[in-house]
């Protein structure tokens, strides 16, 4: 019987490699780096696309959610952007984290209230950077359009939330038929806030196919500035 031909002394090394594997693993390696550069330099573009088709898929689920409180909506977008993630290789190499938080899979489906979890945050991010998700409900009556801002935007603006990013996201759930008169109040709470003011108001950004999307900018005082991406559902 005939044996393999073995390989010249002077491609072998110690450990069963051959040099041409060291080589390999080199070249993968610096691949490897490069595409990791690329996703970070990439994070805003990815993050923003990764909502985009998250927001598709929970769109044609009907919106379900197991009821319109903050924390089981959260769930959901939590689902639908893990399944964005897996079945589009463009955004494997993100990573979607719900802070504080394991979800059971009746929670995943939404057949199970997520408020007996503790109450999740959403993090997108690659090695070496991330994007904060921070979600609320929104209504032109009550309280909401004040706590989406002192106690959502206002997170930001302090650097309790994206400490040293430059891009946030929040998600607002609106909880009446329209969120014509939304923008409105949540700006009077913008301009009357000490910490921001007329020029940290939000406005108009390009049209997306679901939701009302907008826009702020926030000069922190002892941080990089941030851009909030802002991204207001009715269910």
């Amino acid at each position: 019987m005939c044996s393999a031909p073995s390989l010249p002394a002077t491609l072998k090394t110690g450990g069963g490699l051959t040099m041409l594997d060291r080589a390999l693993d080199r070249v993968s390696g610096r691949v490897s780096i490069r595409i990791h550069e690329r996703a970070v330099r990439r994070l805003p573009e990815l993050a923003v696309g990764l909502i985009e088709a998250a927001l598709a898929r929970w769109e044609a689920n009907d919106w379900h959610t197991y009821d319109e409180l903050e924390v089981n909506c959260t769930g959901q977008l939590y689902r639908w952007l893990q399944e964005a993630r897996r079945t589009e290789e463009r955004f494997h190499v993100l990573g979607i984290q719900i802070e504080h938080v394991v979800l059971t899979p009746e929670m995943m489906e939404g057949l199970t209230s997520v408020v007996s979890a503790q109450r999740p945050d959403l993090y997108i991010s690659v090695q070496g950077g991330g994007i904060h998700v921070e979600a609320k409900r929104l209504l032109s009556t009550g309280p909401w359009c004040r706590d989406y801002v002192k106690k959502g935007m206002s997170r930001f603006v302090s650097s309790s939330y994206g400490a040293g990013e430059a891009l946030g996201l929040m998600i607002g759930y609106v909880q009446q038929p329209t969120g014509q008169d939304l923008l409105p109040r949540v700006n009077d709470f913008v301009k009357s806030h000490p910490a921001m003011g007329a020029t940290h108001q939000l406005r108009g950004r390009a049209h997306a196919p679901r939701g009302a999307w907008h826009e702020s900018t926030h000069v922190r005082d002892s941080d990089l500035p941030i851009n909030l991406v802002h991204v207001w559902l009715t269910m």
